[in-house]
């Protein structure tokens, strides 16, 4: 178990961490989020999906495609 602070007070800490267990506080696994590159990169895969769409429109007048590329896009994200 990674020790956790609550007061700063190592005798306190460990009872209060000890308190928590008992009550089932750490009986659920801890789930891992997306990593902090993953949350830096988002918002950039999102930009140049941005700017593909605007230029295929800027050009196009339409998305090229579209239908074929929502077929695929939801291939990718389910």
């Amino acid at each position: 178990m990674r020790q956790m602070v609550f007061t700063g007070i190592a005798d306190d800490d460990r009872r209060i961490a000890r308190e928590l267990q008992a009550m089932g506080a750490y009986d659920q696994p801890f789930e891992e989020g997306p990593s902090v590159l993953a949350k830096f990169l988002e918002p950039v895969t999102n930009f140049i999906t941005w700017m593909r769409w605007k230029g295929e429109v800027n050009v196009y007048g339409c998305r090229v495609a579209a239908q074929q590329a929502r077929i695929e896009e939801g291939l990718t994200v389910a």
